[in-house]
């Protein structure tokens, strides 16, 4: 596993590659990662609102923080792959809220409801190819509980087939590929504001 890297050492990594980093540079590096930053405390709830943690910057920086907290809550609002997800997602988008006020109040809903929706279609299309694995597995499982006994046959999962895994991985990336091109232009309507 790699180290984790502030933006400022990543500026610098591409500035020894460039030649030299000036001023400004690391003046907006240090920003942006003051954003990042202020983020992380607030996902991980050791701050009650990001408000908090934007009280101390000054109005001439705060733009640059403000992008920086925009990247990383953007970063969050993800298509969820398990119910553990959504925690972080709601608390972007309640990031969003604070931090846009009224004007995120029509796209959030729109947002949810496509992540809503995107879970509800995976569950189907699993169901389903289960119940098609299952069916040609009947078959199977037959010839092995005559052979081996009922509880041998009874015993194989159609989740754990190779073919089911596989059918499933490219299900699953051509779902997530046609919800993300829908989530791309909500996420970047949030940015916009």
């Amino acid at each position: 596993m790699g180290e984790i890297r502030s933006s400022i050492e990543i500026a610098m990594e591409k500035a020894d590659r460039l030649g030299r980093i000036t001023k400004e540079d690391l003046e907006t590096e240090k920003w942006l990662d003051c954003g990042h930053r202020i983020v992380a405390t607030y996902m991980q709830g050791e701050i009650e609102g990001l408000a908090a943690g934007l009280s101390d910057i000054s109005k001439k920086e705060m733009p640059l923080v403000l992008k920086g907290v925009t990247e990383i809550l953007l970063r969050n609002i993800v298509l969820p792959r398990d119910k553990d997800q959504w925690s972080g997602i709601k608390k972007a988008l309640s990031g969003f809220v604070e931090l846009k006020g009224s004007l995120v109040n029509q796209i959030i809903p729109r947002i949810e409801q496509l992540l809503k929706n995107y879970e509800q279609t995976r569950d189907q299309y699993h169901e389903q190819l289960k119940m098609q694995m299952e069916d040609q597995l009947g078959g199977i499982r037959q010839a092995i509980s005559q052979q081996y006994g009922t509880a041998i046959g009874s015993q194989i999962d159609v989740n754990s087939l190779p073919e089911f895994q596989k059918e499933w991985s490219r299900i699953s990336i051509e779902i997530t590929d046609q919800f993300e091109q829908q989530l791309i232009p909500l996420k970047e309507y949030l940015k916009q504001l």
